[in-house]
């Protein structure tokens, strides 16, 4: 079978799931998307090791009044130039290539695929004609989560079209290595003269608004007042970072807030796995499977939404509510020396390996080439 899957980037955590499509399934598979340097985006250029084929597809962004598509361009030619017995695409409003891709596939007769996490912030008018265009041209839905399954039949998808699956990443790699990354974790700690005696709060994840990582400072700064000497690490890079940095110069927290930039691949679990606790204030991200197969205690804002589907409060995680700093700084204190701790990291750390795997998850794909096939009349 010959299947293309589309991705506006090939981050290094979506390549296990790759490899896996095609070690269960011996698919024939082609990955498309946009390489390292298109407008800043950090694709990865995937080694001749892997066992799927790879199509840089140059990008070019459009704006429609306040909405920004973007094009990859080559990707209908792609399509057009082979025989393709299914096609994967990402459900956003911005992709506008992937829509007219699966359009064509739809009068072409291929089986296509919608891969999406859906919206949960109010939509206005514009977006929700947006939605109802988009989720006409799927045979079949493959979702990040069971929130997703309610956002679709809003408009209009019936049921059986929507496959069960959960977004992860290689969790039960993650956790076999476990010791490894934490190791690793320790050396990056000593190589930037980290105090062993402070409790660390890790938040990881691109520094963009959505991920609102502005919470997690002012929450160490109530924690400083209150007397508390942990401090927070900040994993990653993004357009917000010199806005961070300035609001913890004003907090007068810089002695408690270090930023690490953008690591290399593995060293986001390496931290997760040496801190006490992982903060998500925002936009969840798949950090978090991350932190729950490390055996770290998960704190989550209490979010719409697939990624925190898992943290289920004082079971599988803490939540607080969203943009609540009091609430975030309570939380974090109490976590610290919670006597549920340990309990809650087990029950934490087993659900994620049983109910998200990558086995699953690659599973779940074939599953939604079957209900597209059925919707096609393949």
């Amino acid at each position: 079978m010959r299947v293309l899957i589309q991705q506006p980037r090939l981050p290094h955590y979506r390549i296990p799931l790759m490899n896996r499509l095609v070690a269960m399934h011996g698919w024939e598979l082609t990955v498309a998307f946009t390489p390292r340097g298109e407008h800043g985006e950090s694709g990865l250029e995937v080694h001749k090791t892997e066992l799927f084929e790879c199509y840089a597809l140059p990008l070019r962004q459009l704006r429609v009044g306040s909405l920004k598509l973007n094009f990859q361009r080559g990707l209908l030619r792609l399509l057009r130039a082979g025989r393709w017995d299914a096609f994967f695409w990402e459900g956003a409003h911005a992709n506008l290539s992937g829509y007219l891709a699966a359009r064509w596939c739809r009068r072409k007769g291929i089986p296509n695929i919608c891969w999406l996490k859906g919206y949960f912030d109010p939509q206005n008018f514009m977006r929700c004609q947006m939605n109802r265009m988009l989720w006409r041209v799927p045979h079949a839905f493959l979702p990040y989560g069971d929130s997703t399954h309610p956002f679709l039949i809003t408009y209009g998808v019936r049921p059986d079209q929507i496959v069960h699956a959960y977004n992860t990443v290689d969790v039960e790699g993650i956790a076999a290595r476990c010791e490894a990354l934490r190791q690793r974790g320790l050396a990056i700690l000593h190589s930037i003269g980290w105090e062993a005696s402070r409790s660390l709060i890790a938040c990881v994840g691109r520094l963009v608004s959505q991920k609102r990582f502005q919470d997690a400072i002012h929450a160490i700064a109530l924690m400083k007042q209150q007397g508390a000497t942990a401090c927070l690490l900040i994993v990653g890079d993004g357009p917000e970072r010199d806005a961070l940095e300035r609001l913890s110069r004003t907090l007068c927290v810089m002695d408690r807030v270090h930023f690490t930039g953008r690591v290399p691949e593995d060293d986001d679990s390496a931290m997760l796995a040496v801190a006490n606790v992982a903060v998500f204030p925002g936009a969840h991200g798949l950090a978090i499977n991350q932190a729950m197969a490390l055996g770290t205690p998960v704190v989550v804002a209490d979010l719409p939404g697939p990624d925190g589907e898992m943290v289920v409060h004082e079971r599988t995680g803490w939540r607080y509510p969203s943009g609540d700093v009091e609430a975030l700084a309570q939380t974090l204190s109490s976590v610290l020396s919670s006597p549920l701790k340990s309990t809650v990291v087990a029950q934490a750390q087993a659900e994620i390996l049983q109910r998200r795997s990558l086995t699953q998850y690659a599973q779940a794909f074939a599953e939604a080439v079957c209900v597209a096939q059925r919707e096609c009349g393949r």
